[in-house]
């Protein structure tokens, strides 16, 4: 993707979360029940086992994988939404479009997960266009597109060991101890 892309796209996330009239809601892992999900397809079989885990806790999940251009695998027999930088062209908008619109369900997602461990525009205009109760990431991003950030030591992320699957890991750890306002006791 180039620059003026990646300028005008968080110049559009700007716009979003200036305009934005989205309720915040805490929920811990029991109380969630659909979970829109974002990944880069480098990070394939890290996020495949987390959506597997995030199923057998029956939970709905929706999936965007971004594939960059040296991604040279066939990803057309699994059934996620993939997502391009042909896709995401800011001159030719109607696959931007179409990929919000895709968003759209009849009731907000519980929770969004940007399970990219680098910042992605193209998959956090796709987040902050959706009306998901809570935000979740572990990208370093100067935007606030995320409600919650789970961050690792530093020396770990200047390593970059930190993998999809260890993201995912420590989400559901974090998500287990939540404490929402909405539970009975």
């Amino acid at each position: 993707m180039i620059d003026i892309d990646k300028f005008v796209l968080k110049r559009r996330i700007k716009k979003i979360l200036n305009k934005s009239k989205r309720e915040k809601e805490y929920r811990n892992l029991k109380e969630i029940k659909s979970i829109l999900l974002f990944f880069d397809t480098k990070d394939y079989l890290d996020a495949s086992f987390f959506i597997k885990q995030l199923k057998k806790m029956g939970k709905k999940v929706k999936v965007y994988a971004y594939k960059d251009n040296s991604d040279k695998n066939d990803y057309s027999k699994i059934l996620h939404n993939i997502v391009t930088e042909k896709d995401m062209n800011i001159w030719k908008n109607d696959s931007l479009k179409e990929l919000v619109n895709s968003l759209d369900s009849d009731t907000p997602y519980d929770l969004a997960i940007d399970l990219t461990p680098k910042e992605n525009v193209l998959l956090q205009y796709l987040l902050v266009s959706s009306d998901s109760l809570l935000k979740v990431g572990f990208s370093k991003t100067n935007l606030p597109v995320y409600d919650l950030v789970i961050s690792f030591a530093s020396e770990n992320e200047l390593n970059e060991i930190i993998t999809a699957r260890e993201l995912s890991r420590q989400l559901i750890h974090y998500l287990t101890t939540i404490s929402s306002n909405t539970q009975t006791q």
